[in-house]
């Protein structure tokens, strides 16, 4: 009646997780929800540094939602669209695969 109801292949989890690191250096993490959804934690491209989430469009223009931001020791979870994004800050992104690539290298 018991027994194992998932398995665990960290070799593979960690492989994707570096492989997706060496290919873009702004990535910190991976997270894959699905063979078609992930969650990223990337480091804010310089191109959206100053702008707000409502200006920089990622939900229209990429299918992308920013889940939270980390901004040092500090998390803002759910952050509104006039929330500003600042150098050095960790955009926690959820959506599909390809649309995220296209933030990373936004």
């Amino acid at each position: 009646i018991f027994g194992a109801d998932k398995v665990v292949y960290p070799e593979r989890d960690m492989g994707v997780r570096v492989a997706h690191g060496l290919v873009a250096t702004n990535v910190l993490d991976h997270i894959e929800l699905s063979s078609e959804h992930s969650i990223l934690e990337v480091i804010a491209p310089q191109s959206l540094v100053g702008k707000t989430l409502r200006q920089c469009e990622l939900r229209g223009r990429y299918g992308v939602t920013v889940l939270a931001i980390k901004r040092g020791n500090q998390i803002v979870v759910s952050p509104e669209a006039d929330q500003s994004i600042h150098a050095n800050d960790i955009l926690v992104c959820v959506g599909e695969n390809d649309n995220l690539q296209s933030v990373q290298l936004d």
